[in-house]
């Protein structure tokens, strides 16, 4: 039985005027296999959007929330050492995974996308193993990176002893997997790419409950298997990951995605490596610049004192149910806009992404008022302290102002991914970066302003990220994106 891709032909049968010659496919799709392309070419926009965004947020949140969630549920009844070994890992093993599914990853789907688009079938199967190729060498790298210099690291960061001992300990068996991760996100990848991700939801969700079942008995050990400790938690996620990642290169090896993927060897030629590449390596700043923004921002609420840090670390955490929804809905406009760029359909393209920015920001903006008109609420999820709740609620009520831009920018950044143009991307995140660290030492050091100010930072930062791409996607960044691809 073929599995569900959870993309239905629009049911959409009423009369429609003919869309003008510059804004149609020069060849158009035919066969079978090439129906959910036509969907993505001629599909209504709204519903194909939420039907390609719907499967993608539950493949983010299993990323990003409850396969963390996991290895830190079960390290942690290892005692504190070891849970405190697993949080020094943490941040790089997430750095790793968004490079790998969001930037280069996403570089991966707009290719295979606009590959599609222009009918280049051929060089859309090639850009699969292409792909694969990238994702291995960079596995590589990570694996080495972190063999080599991960108990230097994490020393830096503040592990010493056992807690160091164990960070070591978890991060040599992650990363050793780091190929398991890399090959998920390039499959992955692939897969958006051509409009698919109803089969990721499914995989995702049968790994994850493969990876429930092995952490217990790998760490503890069940039966005949001994007891691993915090090793046995990484095996598992990275046994979970493979599980995943061959199901997903059956998948679109047996032909049930439109691409033609061929069993034979395949050309490896400098100029599709330089397709995927030429936006994933520049992309692949923006986790890290993010990542610094978060870490100025820590630190000039550090300064503040405890009470004000579990304020800020119990706010902080309703952004991150932001990016599982917002990026959900971006992979959608990574195959839609790619696609339609591919076939020349610029008008259809440009029509997607602002019709998909618009969904996004009024799904963070209905976070963001929910967040204003109750945001102790929230806070009470994560801290009994009179003290904390209070200082959480002002922060959450200025903060929240900035989730609309967050929702508007980041489809449009996935828009220009899609084009491959990731320079508007890179500088609205820099943008951020600078409003963070200089609004901050402000904030901290000239008005005193406390945490207050540092939500007020923290929401114009947003402000400047949703702004800069909104300003350049309307003017003429855009239009240079897509010059010369109208037919």
């Amino acid at each position: 039985m073929t599995p569900t891709t959870g993309l239905a032909p629009s049911r959409d049968t009423g009369a429609r005027a003919p869309a003008p010659a510059h804004d149609r496919p020069a060849t158009p799709p035919a066969g079978p296999r090439a129906a959910r392309t036509r969907l993505l070419l001629e599909g209504r926009i709204v519903p194909t959007l939420l039907r390609l965004a719907a499967p993608n947020v539950v493949v983010n949140v299993v990323l990003i929330a409850v396969t963390a969630s996991v290895d830190a549920h079960f390290v942690g009844r290892m005692g504190p050492s070891a849970l405190a070994g697993l949080s020094l890992v943490f941040p790089l093993l997430m750095l790793m995974q968004q490079i790998a599914n969001a930037t280069m990853g996403g570089a991966i789907a707009s290719a295979v996308a606009r590959a599609m688009g222009a009918g280049r079938r051929d060089d859309a199967a090639a850009l699969v193993v292409h792909g694969l190729v990238i994702a291995g060498a960079m596995a590589a790298l990570f694996t080495a990176g972190a063999l080599v210099a991960g108990p230097s690291v994490y020393a830096v960061m503040g592990g010493e002893g056992a807690v160091l001992a164990a960070a070591v300990e978890y991060s040599n068996a992650i990363f050793a997997g780091a190929v398991a991760f890399w090959a998920l996100g390039a499959l992955t990848s692939v897969v958006r790419g051509v409009g698919q991700p109803g089969v990721l939801a499914a995989v995702y969700t049968a790994a994850e409950a493969l990876h429930v079942l092995l952490v217990p008995a790998l760490a503890f050990g069940v039966g005949p298997v001994p007891p691993m400790g915090i090793t046995g938690a990484a095996v598992a996620t990275v046994t979970s990951f493979l599980c995943s990642s061959a199901a997903l290169a059956w998948y679109v090896a047996s032909g049930r995605t439109p691409l033609a993927v061929s069993r034979r060897a395949v050309r490896l030629e400098r100029r599709l490596f330089a397709e995927i590449l030429a936006v994933g390596a520049p992309m692949s700043l923006q986790p890290v610049l993010n990542n610094v923004a978060l870490a100025a921002l820590t630190a000039f609420v550090a300064t503040l004192g405890p009470t004000a840090l579990a304020a800020f670390g119990a706010g902080i955490r309703l952004e991150y149910v932001l990016y599982p929804l917002a990026f959900g809905l971006g992979a959608g406009v990574l195959a839609l806009v790619g696609t339609n760029v591919g076939a020349g359909q610029t008008v259809r393209a440009t029509r997607i992404a602002w019709t998909a920015a618009a969904l996004g920001a009024g799904l963070t903006a209905t976070i963001g008022a929910l967040a204003l008109a109750w945001p102790r609420a929230w806070v009470t999820l994560f801290s009994a302290s009179e003290a904390v709740q209070v200082a959480g609620a002002a922060y959450l009520g200025v903060a929240s102002l900035g989730y609309v831009f967050v929702g508007l920018g980041l489809p449009l950044s996935s828009a220009f991914q899609a084009a491959a143009r990731p320079l508007w991307p890179l500088l609205a995140v820099a943008g951020r970066v600078f409003v963070v660290a200089a609004g901050g030492w402000v904030a901290v050091h000239a008005a005193g302003a406390g945490l207050v100010g540092l939500a007020a930072v923290s929401a114009l930062g947003g402000v400047a990220y949703g702004a800069t791409l909104a300003l350049a996607f309307s003017g003429g960044a855009w239009r240079s994106a897509i010059a010369g691809r109208a037919r």
